[in-house]
């Protein structure tokens, strides 16, 4: 089994991969499973005892190739992504895997894996092709704009065996949205939302070890934090002028929050009373979990997360970037599972007006989401699994 998650920056694709992977190491234990991944971020996670990861080159560090692309390309991308390219194409080469399961990306990063699925598609014995599709992959001009440009649509058609999105298509329907046909769309399975990996430690102790006990707890995070500098300096310059005093803040800034950014941050929180902030945590899900509100931008997971928990987020989409995280954040909030503040209209003062207006709520949100998301895509892959042990790759000539 191979897994594909490109991860130009952010932590989302490697997270949702891996959660993919753990449940199907679970269930199949004897599989060999390899992971192809770009992020820097893999040894972070508890990995199965059955997987492996083989590392692309980073896209945050593409400047370190940018004179390594064919003829002394002056391109920096086409660098980095000829390097990439080349080693997936090895990979799948010498891996020859029976199931392939990609997520988000159908050709890879900038057709970075489109050699490699040429190849699987003339194998003796082909491999199985499964698409992982988020909720929302892009807004849906931008989305058919790349699809057309890329080449995906021809790919759903003719190179994929099943996709899969983990969302709901109450609230987005990408085969109508994003214009796929009748054949893409009768091989397309909508699978529920993703459950969030199970916490390591309970509300309990999460708020002893924060000092929280008895005091509101608000938990923020940005994701792998690429872009999250203003929602974090929006939050933190607000807690001296607007928090209880009693409040209790744990900021995650994210390993990829850049430098400058990172050090206004660690600059204000350092003054702050009852403000934790770090870089990382592996076990954000304890944290939210025990948290009283959540802020977050408009990722898939922390969104799926805060709606899972049965928390309403007050979430501030990144801004400027793909429409995604807005359109999702506007979704939720139709559904009452969150309160959207426009990134044009970010600020300290309505983010704590928000802040302050969910923690004098009394009811929760009610849940109307489905969360089998990992199962069911489990249960797709393993239905691909063939009955032979391994795929003879076809001779060439």
């Amino acid at each position: 089994m191979l897994f594909y998650s490109h991860d130009g920056t952010g932590l989302g694709h490697l997270r949702i991969s891996l959660g993919v992977a753990k449940e199907l190491a679970a269930r199949r234990p004897a599989a060999s499973l390899l992971l192809l991944t770009g992020s820097l971020q893999a040894p972070a996670f508890d990995l199965p005892s059955n997987l492996d990861y083989v590392k692309l080159p980073a896209m945050p560090l593409r400047g370190l190739y940018a004179d390594l692309s064919p003829a002394a390309s002056p391109s920096v991308l086409r660098g980095v992504v000829y390097i990439r390219e080349a080693i997936a194409f090895a990979t799948v080469e010498a891996f020859a895997p029976h199931v392939v399961v990609v997520d988000h990306a159908p050709a890879g990063l900038f057709r970075e894996l489109a050699r490699a699925l040429d190849w699987l598609r003339v194998a003796s014995a082909p491999s199985r092709l499964i698409l992982l599709m988020r909720d929302i992959t892009f807004g849906p001009g931008q989305t058919r704009t790349i699809w057309t440009n890329e080449g995906i649509y021809p790919l759903l058609d003719n190179a994929y065996d099943r996709i899969l999105v983990y969302g709901s298509k109450e609230i987005f329907d990408p085969v109508s949205e994003y214009g796929m046909s009748d054949r893409a769309a009768a091989k397309t399975r909508f699978c529920g939302y993703l459950a969030p990996a199970p916490a390591r430690r309970s509300p309990g102790q999460v708020r002893a070890a924060l000092g929280a006990k008895g005091r509101p707890l608000v938990a923020v995070s940005v994701g792998g934090g690429a872009d999250g500098g203003p929602l974090l300096q929006a939050y933190l310059q607000g807690v001296a002028r607007y928090a209880p005093t009693d409040l209790v803040s744990y900021v995650v800034a994210g390993p990829l929050l850049p430098e400058a950014d990172r050090l206004a941050a660690e600059a204000l929180a350092a003054d702050l009373p009852g403000v934790t902030l770090v870089p990382f945590d592996p076990d954000y899900f304890a944290v939210a979990a025990a948290a009283d509100v959540l802020v977050s931008m408009g990722g898939y997971n922390s969104l799926s997360e805060s709606a899972y928990l049965g928390k309403r987020a007050v979430v501030a989409p990144r801004v400027p970037g793909p429409e995604e995280q807005i359109i999702r954040a506007r979704r939720f909030e139709q559904l009452g599972l969150a309160t959207t503040i426009a990134p044009e209209d970010l600020d300290s003062k309505l983010l704590w007006q928000a802040v302050l207006a969910e923690l004098e709520r009394a009811e929760p949100p009610t849940i109307r989401l489905s969360f089998a998301g990992t199962g069911t895509i489990v249960d797709e892959v393993i239905a691909s699994m063939p009955d032979t042990a391994r795929l003879v790759p076809a001779t060439e000539g």
